[in-house]
């Protein structure tokens, strides 16, 4: 679950923040944005899709605080916030293109700034809601397919072996001119193994005799 809410966090966060980059600075698109990441300087005014991989694994690294953040202060968003402005500070403390306003304790920061870390701990929510709903929606599909699942003459035939019967019995009854059905067909099949094994299992007795 960690996992697919860091992607789900990663690329949403990255993609909200260039929008209401390039809201804020038309006349930045298009041009590069040079920050340090991965101790190389990268141009992060791109969307997610064609952002540098060190630029997306830092995206990720903040992903994970946000995550530790939520599990911390679950029901304490300023809390929460505070908490990712401080890993943000640790890991960009030597980038030197990131102004040192920003660098403030979370509580001295204008409101502006603070929203971005109040972001972070939405998105980091709505992730996991929708990795929870995504968990939850996966799972009657599968448990649908067990209960569609077939049992003939004491075996039980899955959908899709039950759907390759039925066109074989579909097949068999065109060739002899009457109606056999698929049940009539596993059936014969499973007395068909039947008697197979007994045939086996008497040669045996007798080559051991």
């Amino acid at each position: 679950m960690l996992e697919a809410a860091v992607e789900y966090f990663s690329s949403r966060s990255h993609d909200a923040w260039r929008r209401n980059f390039l809201k804020a600075n038309p006349g930045e698109r298009g041009k590069p944005r040079m920050r340090l990441r991965g101790g190389v300087m990268v141009d992060v005014n791109q969307p997610w899709s064609k952002l540098d991989p060190r630029a997306q694994q830092s995206n990720k690294r903040a992903a994970l605080d946000a995550y530790a953040a939520v599990k911390q202060f679950p029901n304490d968003r300023e809390a929460a916030a505070d908490f990712i402005h401080e890993c943000w500070i640790k890991a960009n403390r030597k980038d030197a293109s990131q102004p040192k306003a920003l660098f403030k304790p979370y509580a001295k920061l204008p409101e502006v700034e603070k929203d971005k870390d109040r972001a972070h701990v939405d998105i980091m929510k709505k992730a996991l809601a929708a990795v929870r709903k995504n968990a939850r929606t996966k799972t009657p599909r599968k448990a649908a397919k067990v209960k569609r699942a077939r049992t003939t003459a004491g075996v039980q035939i899955d959908a899709s072996a039950w759907r390759r019967l039925e066109r074989a019995a579909k097949d068999l009854s065109k060739a002899l001119g009457r109606e056999v059905s698929a049940e009539v067909l596993a059936a014969a099949g499973v007395e068909a193994m039947v008697g197979l094994c007994k045939t086996v299992a008497a040669k045996a007795r007798a080559k051991r005799g």
